[in-house]
C-alpha cells in the first residue's frame, strides 16, 4: 500500500467518523453556502518544472457542514463541487520516450498547446481560528474524485483524484457575509488506475464568498 493510497484512507475514515459522530438532522444541513475563484500554475517558486505549461482556472461551490469545536477552533466539513479550466503545453518532447507506442505522434500531438477542463468533487475538511471579531485565518485539506476531458502526456483522460492543501484568510464584513482570501497547493493523478500518471501539481491563489444562514 503506498502512502499516497494510505492518507486517502485515513481522510475517508475521519470523514465517515464525523458523520458517526453527528447523527441528528442537523449535521445534514449546511450553516454557510460559498463559492471560490481561484488560479494556479505549474512555472512557481514551490513548483517549476520545465517539461511543460499547466495553468488553470477554478470555480468551486461551497457547502459548510459543521463538525465541532475543539477549543477556539472550528471544525467544517465542506462539500465544494467545482470545476477547473486549464491550458497544457508539453515543452520538452524528449519526455515522451521512443519505447511508447507512436511516441512520434504522440510529441506532434502533446507539445500544441491545448484546453482541456477537469470536472471534481470536493469533500475537504477547514479548521478556524478566530483571532478578532471580524477576523479570522484557516487551513483547509481536501481529497476530491474527479473527471479530466482530455489525454495528455502526463496524465490519462478520464478518472482522477485531486488533492488541495489551502491557507487563508477570513474577512467577516457582516454578520451574514465574508470575504476569503488564499493561497495553496494541489496535485491532480489517478493513482496508476492508467497510464500515464505523472500528474500536474500547481500553487494557486484565489478569493471567495460566503454567506452564512445559521
Amino acid at each position: 500500500m503506498t502512502i499516497k493510497l494510505l492518507l486517502k484512507l485515513i481522510f475517508v475514515c475521519v470523514i465517515a467518523k464525523s458523520y458517526g459522530q453527528k447523527s441528528n438532522k442537523s449535521f445534514f444541513t449546511p450553516i454557510k453556502y460559498g463559492i471560490q475563484f481561484s488560479q494556479g500554475n505549474e512555472n512557481n517558486f514551490l513548483f517549476d518544472d520545465l517539461d511543460y505549461f499547466y495553468r488553470t482556472n477554478t470555480i468551486k461551490g461551497q457547502l459548510y457542514f459543521p463538525i465541532t469545536n475543539f477549543k477556539t477552533i472550528e471544525i467544517y466539513l465542506v462539500f465544494q463541487p467545482q470545476i477547473q479550466f486549464a491550458q497544457h503545453q508539453l515543452y520538452n518532447e524528449q519526455f515522451v520516450l521512443p519505447s511508447e507506442n507512436n511516441y512520434l505522434e504522440k510529441r506532434k500531438r502533446f507539445t500544441l498547446l491545448k484546453n482541456l477542463s477537469i470536472t471534481a468533487i470536493e469533500f475537504s475538511l477547514e479548521a478556524k481560528k478566530q483571532l478578532f471579531k471580524s477576523f479570522g485565518f484557516f487551513l483547509q485539506v481536501g481529497l476530491g474524485l474527479s473527471y479530466i476531458s482530455t489525454e495528455t502526456e502526463r496524465l490519462a483522460k478520464g478518472f482522477t483524484f485531486i488533492e488541495n492543501g489551502t491557507l487563508g484568510f477570513d474577512f467577516q464584513m457582516s454578520s451574514k457575509f465574508s470575504i476569503q482570501f488564499f493561497g495553496g497547493v494541489g496535485h491532480v493523478s489517478n493513482l496508476n488506475f492508467q497510464n500515464p500518471n505523472s500528474g500536474y501539481n500547481l500553487f494557486n491563489t484565489g478569493f471567495g464568498f460566503q454567506y452564512s444562514i445559521k
